[in-house]
């Protein structure tokens, strides 16, 4: 009776290691998707978000400072305009409708070089500034002409270029014209084919 049970366990364990023997080892492996590789340098980036700024972080121009040529500033009397650049090209009375006027009285619009000046009896203020090859602007220690491009003026007013830049424009810079938050009037300053063309006084109506 041993033998016989002897026997079966050995015909047992023989029939294990033989099948041991025929399954071939296996090693799971995950099936293969997608390959995620790391951001290089050369990969497009992803779009920037742009703040807006708000208006009374942006710069102040302090336009009636504005001298022109260094001699006169943008609001002055007409004998003083007249003798650093010259009598007037044309004087045109206004019609008695014009809003958003420096005058509170009649006044007449005196043209310059292209520049556009309000006259009120011998006074006269700048509407509008434009730059010819002899002209320029003087603020403190900052001198604008028509050589003036978009890149210097982001570096004298950033945060105006960049909220320019913001809205999608590179042809025109609002500044501030007086360092009163609540104020809306502005000083603009226009560019053509990149580089600075006139400013502009702009009064709201």
């Amino acid at each position: 009776m041993k033998n016989v049970l002897l026997a079966c366990a050995v015909a047992l364990l023989t029939a294990c290691q033989q099948q041991k023997q025929e399954e071939p080892d296996t090693i799971a492996v995950a099936a293969p998707g997608d390959i995620v590789k790391p951001l290089m340098e050369d990969d497009a980036p992803l779009p920037e978000l742009r703040r807006d700024i708000n208006w009374d972080q942006i710069e102040v121009f302090p336009f009636s400072r504005a001298l022109i040529n260094h001699k006169v500033p943008l609001f002055t009397t007409r004998q003083h305009l007249e003798a650093v650049i010259g009598k007037a090209d044309s004087i045109v009375a206004t019609a008695n409708d014009v809003s958003g006027s420096q005058f509170a009285g009649d006044f007449h619009y005196f043209y310059k070089d292209g520049a556009t000046f309000e006259l009120c009896r011998d006074s006269l203020a700048c509407d509008e500034f434009v730059f010819t090859t002899g002209n320029s602007l003087t603020i403190d220690d900052i001198t604008l002409t028509r050589n003036t491009t978009w890149e210097d003026i982001r570096k004298i007013f950033p945060h105006a270029a960049i909220q320019a830049e913001n809205e999608g424009r590179t042809d025109v810079i609002k500044l501030r014209d007086s360092f009163l938050k609540d104020g809306d009037s502005q000083v603009q300053l226009y560019f053509e084919n990149g580089r600075l063309a006139r400013v502009v006084n702009f009064i709201p109506c």
